[in-house]
């Protein structure tokens, strides 16, 4: 029995869940593309599967995106090219002279963009592989369309089945911030709830442990991201952020328990409540399925409000001393983590 349970541990650890909807989202866009070119009654249908084969096992939607984008555009360049050598072998030009010609400059473009490389090939398909009845004109525009099939399927299926994986590891990272900003509000409180601060400490590691759990799956699974999902892919780069921000709540909860109730509540009381706002605010921008850049404004401007308050506040000595040099590292960890997560505009330019 005890064999039979490791096999089975050892079989889902080779090919679980994860892989099974890739297999499953791999035959669906197939088969779609498939249907597709069927109904468009392309001659050469099978270049609509290769394209969606190529794009749908990529890990990502900034890798699928570019992918799909470069196999466009060098089926458009190889069919540029192709047609121009249609009008010239209309003309007399020998067909092999012709290839020779324009192979030379998409070649070039191949070797300094390697993504391109399509190009080359639509030009042979086009020049050199003897074209049937009809039209020589009809096999360049044929490509392209059989490319955009391609390209359109794989984005279809996405749509039709998320990222559930992602979509789990942005929840976790949401749950984490929440227990951290109520943990943080409450030793700032100047309240002494020993249990209530052991369960928020408990919830924040649980969530951690199920946004590393996540992205394990989704690095097994490779799902691309749905098109309409506008918030960025670096959520993988939260562990650290959120590990230095556990760190700090626990570190911040010895610093106030040399504080009597009535000074750490009148003093850091309201500092606890702005971070915990904050931390909601931005578990709200993670927890969301589009990314809403009207409350990440908001969480970035409470940054900004944070350290002016800071700054402002009177030197002080002993542990609230402690106390205001942890919120401001707290305050400096989640502005890092916003940077990183959702970098600028012009950064990203």
């Amino acid at each position: 029995m005890t064999s039979i349970t490791r096999t089975r541990v050892q079989v889902r650890a080779f090919f679980g869940a994860p892989e099974a909807r890739r297999l499953l989202r791999t035959l669906m866009s197939c088969a779609i593309s498939y249907a597709a070119a069927r109904l468009a009654a392309l001659p050469e249908g099978y270049w609509a599967l290769i394209t969606t084969l190529v794009i749908v096992t990529q890990p990502s939607l900034s890798q699928a995106v570019d992918i799909a984008r470069d196999q466009i555009i060098g089926a458009f360049i190889g069919a540029i090219a192709g047609v121009l050598g249609i009008v010239a072998m209309n003309r007399g030009a020998p067909p092999l002279a012709v290839f020779s010609v324009a192979l030379v400059p998409l070649a070039a473009l191949s070797a300094k963009r390697p993504a391109f490389r399509l190009a080359c090939v639509t030009l042979v398909i086009v020049v050199l592989i003897p074209a049937g009845p009809g039209s020589p004109f009809e096999r360049p525009m044929h490509r392209v369309l059989e490319i955009l099939i391609g390209a359109a399927s794989s984005f279809v299926v996405s749509a039709l089945w998320p990222n559930r994986a992602l979509t789990a590891a942005h929840r976790s990272v949401a749950d984490t911030l929440k227990s951290l900003g109520q943990l943080i509000a409450l030793h700032l409180s100047g309240e002494r709830d020993d249990a209530r601060a052991t369960r928020l400490e408990t919830q924040s590691t649980e969530a951690q442990k199920a946004f590393d759990d996540a992205l394990k799956e989704a690095e097994r699974e490779h799902i691309i991201v749905l098109v309409q999902n506008r918030r960025s892919d670096a959520i993988d780069k939260a562990a650290p952020f959120l590990r230095r921000l556990h760190s700090d709540a626990l570190f911040l909860a010895k610093a106030v328990s040399r504080l009597d109730r009535d000074t750490c509540a009148a003093r850091l009381g309201a500092a606890g409540r702005e971070l915990q706002a904050l931390f909601e605010t931005l578990a709200s921008v993670l927890a969301a399925n589009r990314q809403d850049d009207e409350k990440l404004a908001r969480a970035r401007s409470a940054v900004n409000e944070l350290r002016a308050m800071l700054e402002q506040q009177e030197a002080t000595h002993g542990a609230q001393e402690v106390a205001q040099f942890v919120i401001g590292l707290i305050v400096a960890d989640v502005d890092a983590l916003i940077a990183t997560i959702y970098p600028p505009k012009e950064s990203r330019a």
